[in-house]
Parts: structure tokens; sequence; C-alpha cells
């Protein structure tokens, strides 16, 4: 019994070193993709390129840069102090290398996929590298509940209506009938306000989620007396042309209410709405 155990385990393992070495090692680069970040002889010191990694990270990460929330990137650090191990680019902005190591192993001594991170530490624990435990947690406490750097959704719709973006399910996970306000799960309309209580308070507040701008602005109607979308301000982001949570909210913001610019003198609101004219 012992001997078969044992077996077991050795023939586990040696199919575990199989499957590991027949698996393509994703940042395997060729040497013609040295260029992509480096200038000159990518041996030499100071030879990454000046400007942000972003761009080529994108060209292979493309879904994890625009599906759901992810770290800010190409931002100068503010409020916290960066250790040595996580370099800032040559002009020193964080950038994807800031917590990545392209060139690293991509497996972690305890066998599982490394995601190129620069330390052991996954989670919580990771982001302490860099962020307090006051900033961790936060007034608002949006950075301590993502509880990691690029977060997609993980709320299944089963509503009958159109499929909402993965921000905008990420936020309803969270704020639905629950801990926040009752929401439409699917295409409808969000009944939020700033203080998420229950029962008939705090539903005054109302905003359709998951209908597309451009047919909302063509029907008649105050409320509806939209901008063309290339006139809205560019802070505000649209999903395949659909209003979500995340076209008025950011969980990084430092703003009030995590908006995504400020809305004094309802500034926010006539980004969209021409009821200023």
């Amino acid at each position: 019994m012992k001997k078969t155990l044992i077996l077991s385990i050795v023939f586990l393992g040696a199919l575990s070193l199989l499957v590991y070495c027949l698996e393509k090692i994703p940042h395997d680069f060729t040497e013609k993709e040295c260029v992509l970040c480096h200038q000159g002889d990518p041996r030499t010191a100071n030879s990454l390129i000046q400007g942000s990694p972003t761009l080529a990270c994108g060209g292979c990460h493309g879904d994890i840069m625009t599906s759901g929330y992810m770290h800010p990137v190409d931002v100068r650090p503010d409020k916290v102090v960066i250790p040595k191990d996580f370099p800032l680019s040559p002009s020193g902005l964080i950038v994807c290398t800031t917590c990545h190591d392209v060139h690293g192993a991509y497996m972690d001594s305890f066998g599982e996929t490394s995601n190129f991170l620069r330390r052991q530490e996954r989670g919580r624990a990771f982001c302490a590298g860099c962020h307090s435990e006051t900033t961790l947690s936060g007034a608002g406490g949006h950075p301590q509940a993502l509880g990691e750097a690029h977060f997609q959704s993980k709320y299944i719709s089963s509503g009958q209506g159109q499929e909402l973006d993965e921000t905008s399910k990420n936020c309803i996970s969270c704020h639905d009938g629950t801990y926040g306000s009752s929401v439409s799960i699917s295409s409808g309309v969000w009944q939020h306000s700033s203080n998420y209580t229950t029962g008939a308070e705090g539903l005054g507040r109302k905003h359709p989620i998951g209908i597309d701008y451009e047919e909302a602005r063509l029907k008649n109607g105050r409320k509806t007396d939209l901008r063309p979308m290339s006139q809205v301000d560019q802070r505000l982001l649209f999903y395949d042309g659909k209003l979500g949570c995340g076209t008025c909210h950011d969980p990084y913001s430092h703003l009030e209410n995590d908006l995504v610019m400020s809305d004094e003198r309802s500034a926010l609101c006539f980004a969209c709405h021409m009821l200023d004219q």
C-alpha cells in the first residue's frame, strides 16, 4: 500500500513536469521582440525605452486592459512609497513592469503560475509591499474589497435582458439588495444613493445602466436630451456604446462617491445631459 502511494506520487510529479515542459512559456520572447521595450543591446544597462511599456503589454493582454478594472498605470506614485524591487519606468511612472517581471519565472516555488509577479506574496499581502494598512482599508473601502490588482466579474447575470458589462457586474456583486440598493441584474434602472440605505429611503436617485447611449439620445424628452457621444467628456467611459456603472464611477477615484470627475454644479450630469443649455 505504501509502495503504491509512493509510486503514484512519483508518477503525478513526473506527469506535472512533463506538462510544464511541453507548455509554451508565455514570455519566451524572440530576439525581434526585444525592441518592444529595449533600445540597442537589451543586456546593457539603461537599454529600456523611455516611454511606458503599457502598449507593448496590451498587445497580448488587451483583455485585462479592457475587462473590469485594473491597477492604475502610467501614473506617478503619490501617497505610497515604492520599494526598490518594484522598479518605476525610466520617467518615474508606475507601469506594468513595476509589479511584473516580464523575464521572471513562469511558475513560483509552489508550482503555481506566478503571473510574473516580483514577489511570492499574493493578494492583499502583495499589495502591502507598497500600500500601508491605512491606504489598503481606505475611507471608501474599495481597495480592500477588490482584493486584487486586476479584477474581472465573478458575478453571473441571470436576467433575461441585455447583458451588462463586466465592470457593472462587479459593482452589482457588492451593491445589490444585500449590501446596497435594489438593482436590476440585466439592463435597466440602477436605484442608488450616496448612503446606500435600505427601504424607500435612499432609493430616490435612479439611473439606467446597460442601455445604448445613442439610442437613448435619439428619444424625445428633457431627461434624454443628450449630447452626441463625441462631445461627452472623455473621462466618462462607455462599454460598446452602452452606459455602465463605470461610466460615472471609478473605485480608484479620490473624489467623493468615487466619481470619475467632480459633480460640482452638476458638471458630471451636464457632461452628457444638455440641461444647462
